[in-house]
């Protein structure tokens, strides 16, 4: 006779406090995750005036892959070490380094820094996840696993929902405040787990750390079954990271051939082997996977995480680069009224489009010079040159007297270009002579012809207009022009009116919308998708989820500083991925979390983390790559969009073959064969 289950306030009065003391810190940790992370697409290819640290979209994509993939692989190892020490004294480990290392995140701009600061936020993160995640697997069985992963799940995105929001109302007052938010998030659970969190309940691991390290394996593979998958990964992180830097001899072509070799001269190595290896040699010992089923299961899922990653990777990119979100901000101020017309921090509106002084100063700049170079003067100065495109600058120097042009150097004209600190171009613009600048004036006329002057114009405004973009304010060049154009209006007041007329919702609230989604809905979703076989949720989550993903192919496909894509599709498919992954991802981990042994429900669940690592490896490659390629060389972000809602949708497709071909035809069938 089948138990009978529990009703929705029976499941919630059966958990204990331990469930939510680890619910509260989830809150904690995601608020400080997500308030970095929902905003460092911005930051890290935000120019240098604006506060941002001018690194290129290829470059974001290699971090955003390169770390957090790290991230998800460590809670293999430090699951293991939470079931053999404890989980408290874990937890404390976690929160002492992301305290440090958040707050050591905004105070470097420079490479090398801020991925090292980066990599120990990955580290304190990699420690907590587990941790968490087999806290609430020990307090809850089979009458309320369902719901209470489902409530946890959704206090994942009450922290994701709470804190963008911190992040995008303080970094109006300055980007460092949003590393002081999140290391302030971290002390408040070093408090929380000092006081209240208990060892929940189960036999630890006895085992030595020797033992420990030895039963890594045990899940999955031998040693030379994990020396062949992970120079594989390592070579696309290495291959990443050549890409992004731009080394001349490196091509995605020569990485995949050199993986390639390695995959089949490991498979030739393994038939010259004899069976059951030689000796006591790991490496003389064929690959073998022990659990080839669950091994399978983690790699299709990294197909959905590779997909998922896009709404946090590319989306609030791609918010800046290419979608109106004015008419949010207008539906704000019918509700809420406007600003004051000489006070842009004044109103509702305002908080949804924060502009800090740093961003401030750089618009006033890029006014007063725009200002400057319409005012139809008879001889251009300094700043029209400083205003121009490079390209067009190349060609004027080109043209301009040799020993005036040999003023500027490439590396200079680069970091012109790019935004970077250290940029010697405008203090050699302001150190001309009026003889060598009417030299570069003469080669414009050479290089161009007799409409030199209109063509540096125009170059100006396309190039403030660019600048103003980075500064989250989106105009026309019509609309600006009409603006600065205006007689009498100073640099000061025409700022203040473009911030007014051109600002945009910050792309962290309305990607907050799959936060806010899951807030409410997520309990019950949970509760509902109980009643049905775990796979069936799954696999129809991830086909919801497709749909999502790919809708803002159709919000609208103009310039990088065109008028771009429309702020209600793409609201409405972020939210339409909301719910397939209400289905998809609260019912993986909690199968994950049913399969495993009793007493290593950490070591499981840190498994379960390397198909999260895979698809922010796999997610962040091709977020840096198709939004370079795609959306902004070819500008057709809609096709990105349609690539990334496919790779959902074949990932979906794989688990319904799996689910009918791999995995045995009885009741109860697992990805573990029993």
């Amino acid at each position: 006779m089948s138990e009978r289950k529990l009703g929705f306030v029976g499941q919630l009065k059966s958990f204990p406090a331990g469930f939510w003391v680890a619910n509260t810190m989830e809150i904690f940790e995601r608020m400080s995750w997500y308030g970095w992370f929902t905003v460092m697409a911005v930051y890290v290819t935000g120019s240098v005036a604006t506060g941002g640290l001018g690194f290129s979209t290829e470059l974001r994509g290699t971090l955003q892959a390169i770390v957090p993939f790290f991230l998800y692989l460590m809670p293999v190892l430090t699951g293991a070490l939470a079931d053999r020490y404890g989980f408290k004294k874990m937890f404390v480990i976690a929160y002492v380094i992301m305290i440090i290392s958040y707050y050591l995140l905004g105070q470097f701009h420079s490479l090398p820094g801020f991925v090292m600061a980066f990599m120990f936020v990955a580290v304190g993160a990699a420690i907590f996840k587990p941790v968490v995640v087999g806290t609430v697997a020990r307090v809850t069985d089979d009458a309320n696993s369902a719901t209470g992963f489902g409530i946890f799940y959704m206090m994942v995105n009450v922290g994701g929902f709470l804190g963008p929001i911190v992040a995008g109302v303080v970094r109006g007052w300055g980007w460092e405040w949003v590393f002081v938010a999140c290391s302030g998030w971290a002390l408040v659970n070093l408090v929380l787990v000092l006081v209240f969190y208990k060892e929940p309940p189960g036999e630890p691991d006895k085992r030595s750390l020797r033992g420990v390290l030895d039963g890594l394996v045990e899940v999955l593979g031998n040693l030379r079954f994990f020396i062949t998958v992970g120079v594989v990964l390592i070579g696309l992180v290495a291959g990443s990271v050549f890409d992004s830097l731009e080394f001349p001899w490196f091509s995605w072509g020569v990485c995949f051939l050199i993986l390639a070799v390695w995959v089949i001269g490991n498979i030739l190595y393994d038939k010259a082997l004899p069976r059951g290896g030689s000796g006591r040699n790991p490496l003389a010992r064929r690959m073998r996977c022990s659990n080839w089923r669950f091994a399978l299961f983690l790699l299709i899922m990294s197909g959905f995480w590779t997909s998922f990653n896009q709404i946090f990777y590319t989306m609030p990119e791609y918010i800046r680069d290419f979608t109106e979100t004015r008419p949010a901000i207008r539906a704000a101020e019918k509700i809420f009224g406007k600003s004051d017309a000489e006070d842009p921090t004044s109103g509702v509106a305002s908080k949804m489009a924060t502009i800090n002084d740093a961003e401030r100063r750089e618009i006033l700049r890029v006014v007063a010079t725009l200002k400057s170079a319409v005012a139809g003067v008879e001889t251009p100065g300094r700043e029209l040159l400083l205003a121009i495109p490079r390209d067009r600058l190349d060609e004027v120097l080109d043209a301009a007297d040799p020993s005036v042009a040999a003023l500027f150097s490439k590396e200079a004209l680069s970091r012109w270009a790019a935004g970077q600190e250290g940029d010697p171009f405008a203090s050699r613009v302001a150190s001309l002579t009026d003889d060598q600048l009417a030299a570069i004036y003469a080669g414009a006329e050479a290089a161009i012809g007799s409409g030199w002057r209109q063509t540096l114009e125009r170059g100006a405004l396309e190039q403030t207009s660019r600048t103003l973009l980075y500064s989250k304010v989106r105009l026309s060049p019509t609309e600006l022009l009409s603006i600065v154009t205006q007689p009498g209006k100073d640099a000061e007041t025409a700022t203040n009116e473009i911030i007014i007329q051109g600002r945009q919702v910050n792309p962290e609230f309305i990607v907050n919308i799959n936060a806010l989604g899951i807030v409410l809905f997520q309990v019950l979703v949970s509760f509902l998708m109980g009643r049905f076989h775990r796979f069936t949720t799954m696999i129809v989550g991830m086909l919801i989820a497709a749909v999502g993903i790919g809708f803002s192919a159709l919000a609208g496909t103009e310039g990088m500083i065109g008028m771009g894509g429309l702020v209600w599709i793409v609201a409405a498919g972020i939210l339409t991925f909301s719910f397939g992954e209400m289905m998809a991802s609260p019912t993986s981990q909690e199968y994950v979390g049913r399969i495993a042994p009793r007493d290593k429900k950490a070591l499981y669940m840190g498994y379960y983390f390397v198909a999260i690592a895979l698809g922010n490896l796999f997610g962040g490659i091709l977020s840096g790559q198709f939004y370079g390629k795609l959306a902004r060389d070819m500008q057709r972000p809609d096709l990105m969009w349609l690539a990334f809602g496919g790779v959902m949708l074949l990932t979906a497709l794989i688990f319904v073959l799996y689910d009918r071909f791999a995995l045995p035809r009885k009741s109860g069938r697992t990805a573990t064969g029993t």
